[in-house]
């Protein structure tokens, strides 16, 4: 089992939730600290926190994960696989080469 902290840059850093991930299942789970607040998370988290969640399932930490990669129905798909030295799609690797990031917050991962 491998373990992320999902960490927040405009807010100092903050780890605003943990990402681990089940190498043999190949299964995502996310889990939110009681004191991350919605507007610290990325979106899909900050709804769960919204609802009082504080545990993701595997589908949804999977659609997480899966909105911060380059989908597999991307045109180049071949090219960006050979570039990241890679035989097939997999998310994992893609998601560990850009920590995590997304144009569309200020997140991050980092290994613990």
């Amino acid at each position: 089992m491998r373990k992320f902290a999902i960490k927040n840059e405009v807010y100092q850093d903050k780890t605003v939730a943990w990402l681990y991930y089940d190498e043999e299942k190949k299964e995502y789970r996310i889990q939110i600290p009681e004191d991350t607040r919605c507007e610290e998370a990325p979106l899909i988290i900050a709804e769960f926190i919204h609802r009082n969640q504080r545990t993701i399932s595997p589908d949804w930490s999977l659609r997480w994960v899966k909105e911060r990669v380059i989908p597999p129905e991307r045109q180049n798909i071949g090219s960006i696989l050979k570039e990241n030295h890679m035989e097939f799609y997999d998310e994992f690797p893609l998601l560990i080469s850009n920590q995590g990031r997304s144009c569309q917050d200020e997140c991050y991962l980092v290994e613990v």
